[in-house]
């Protein structure tokens, strides 16, 4: 299903933060030709302007699948930083 882990991430965030942090997740294309998608996951403030935190980028062959990888990452880091908040349902 493509977007899942778009959804999973933004529904994690929600759930956490409510409406005082949004997520986003950035692609751009390279010059790689192995690699040409990177991919970041990032947390805003609600004004959609401060950064609160960033993850890695990722890289991979296709657009969809890095855009999957940062989501991914962002998703993870939210469950092993809030381990009490119920994010199965997400």
């Amino acid at each position: 299903m493509p977007d899942e882990f778009c959804m999973r991430f933004n529904n994690a965030t929600q759930r956490i933060f409510g409406s005082s942090v949004r997520p986003i997740v950035l692609v751009w294309e390279t010059n790689d030709r192995e690699t040409p998608w990177y991919a970041q996951a990032r947390l805003l403030g609600s004004d959609g302007k401060k950064r609160v935190l960033k993850f890695d980028q990722v890289s991979a062959a296709k657009k969809q699948k890095a855009k999957d990888m940062a989501a991914k990452s962002g998703l993870e880091w939210l469950q092993s930083r809030y381990p009490l908040i119920d994010l199965g349902g997400v």
